[in-house]
């Protein structure tokens, strides 16, 4: 329809009406389309803001994997020179350590074989001056010979201290053995009365009153080492126990110290002997099927250990002196040593031999006889390392109190009854078991 067609129909009232409704409507899209127009522009606007964004960040991204490739790089490469720093290093103390090495092996070596020298120097000495003094025998030798002990014998105070600790020592001993022993045979027989096994206590060894079948490889495993390993538990306790009050003045911590001696004797002396004459302990070895070369090693290393143990304890009996003494020092140290170690460990040891031996042989044999001796004689593997390292140690000097050299009489006391009453009550045998 023609506009001045509308205009008559609409006449003039409605048509500016009309026209003005047409110029808002026409007014209102312009202004969406404008909108619309501005949003778009917006939007590519955004899209192209984002665009770049993306792509200065990707390009940021691949600087950064640059740098970071170029750094580990740079590291690589710092790494490998580091690298090689160090293997020249280790390289060069090698070559160091070799040659110090080697300077200590000729050192070691000149020292062993100037020791050596002067071993047999100090041999053809004395073995030049004992040929001499036998050529040159006389009534004066033996005197010459025993002068330490003669001069001992011939000062009263000096005889009556040397026979106090002698003695004193000596009824330790003995009672520390006692002690670990009739407790090691009591245990035995407890134990096996688990094995329901008859059993007969001697003072001088444990009977099994069953028959050869009736052993199996648990029973000989078990009763045949449990003594011994009681010998080493208590001996491990009473040097525990000893090393607790050993600075202490009184006398009767040598019990301990003697104690901790038979348990090591009494442990590594049966694996000796076990195991070089198949008894006593060796019936455990050979139960777990050890072969010569086993038992051999066992032997050198019960050799070794009673060696060691020796060597190791020599200072405790040193400072075991401040029960009589103020001060250890030259004088006294070869005092000392020989009476209350020396003569103790002798004379106790062939006391014990004697006390071992049995009235009757129906329960034991000769043989048994002997391997106890000879498992005894085991604690002078001990005696030697402390007589060869007594003079090494320095003077020890304990205290100003004064001190008086007497004989523990009630110790003695204890002793003759303990073993009056072992020999007494055990001599016949005690049965046990059903």
């Amino acid at each position: 329809m023609k506009e001045s067609t509308r205009k008559k129909l609409l006449g003039s009232t409605l048509y500016p009406i009309y026209r003005r409704t047409r110029f808002l409507r026409y007014k209102k899209k312009l202004i969406k389309k404008r909108k619309k127009q501005a949003r778009l522009e917006e939007k590519a606007e955004a899209k192209e803001v984002r665009r770049k964004v993306i792509e200065q960040r990707k390009s940021e991204r691949v600087l950064n994997k640059l740098k970071k490739r170029q750094i580990k790089a740079e590291e690589k490469l710092r790494k490998i020179e580091v690298r090689k720093k160090l293997k020249e290093k280790q390289i060069d103390d090698l070559e160091l350590a070799k040659r110090q090495k080697h300077l200590l092996k000729l050192e070691k070596k000149e020292k062993k074989r100037q020791r050596r020298r002067m071993l047999r120097l100090l041999v053809r000495k004395q073995f030049n001056s004992f040929i001499y003094e036998i050529r040159q025998f006389d009534r004066h030798s033996l005197r010459r010979w025993f002068r330490w002990f003669l001069d001992v014998a011939e000062n009263k105070e000096q005889r009556n201290n040397f026979f106090n600790i002698s003695i004193n020592s000596l009824v330790l001993f003995l009672l520390s053995y006692l002690s670990i022993y009739i407790l090691s045979q009591l245990i035995t027989v407890w134990v096996s009365l688990s094995f329901d096994y008859k059993t007969i206590l001697y003072y001088y060894k444990i009977y099994y009153n069953i028959d050869t079948g009736d052993w199996t490889a648990e029973s000989v495993k078990i009763l045949y080492s449990i003594g011994p390993l009681t010998g080493l538990l208590l001996g491990t306790i009473y040097v525990i126990i000893y090393s607790s009050f050993r600075n202490e003045p009184g006398s009767f911590k040598l019990f301990f110290l003697w104690g901790f001696v038979h348990g090591m004797v009494m442990f590594f002396g049966s694996l000796l002997m076990g195991s070089l004459l198949n008894k006593g302990f060796g019936w455990v070895i050979t139960y777990l099927y050890y072969r010569d070369t086993g038992k051999m090693i066992f032997s050198i290393i019960s050799i070794f250990s009673l060696v060691s143990i020796g060597a190791i304890i020599a200072k405790s009996f040193l400072i075991s002196g401040n029960a009589y003494f103020n001060s250890i020092t030259g004088s006294n140290r070869k005092f000392l040593l020989s009476s209350q170690v020396v003569f103790p460990a002798i004379i106790g040891s062939v006391i014990l031999m004697i006390f071992k031996i049995p009235n009757d042989f129906y329960f034991g044999t000769t043989e048994e006889m002997f391997f106890d001796i000879l498992k005894l004689s085991t604690i002078i593997l001990i005696i030697i390392p402390i007589i060869a390292t007594f003079k090494s140690f320095n003077e020890i000097y304990f205290d100003e109190e004064p001190r008086r050299i007497k004989l523990l009489w009630p110790a003695l006391l204890v002793l003759i009854i303990l073993i009056t009453a072992v020999r007494i009550v055990f001599n016949n045998g005690i049965n046990f078991g059903n």
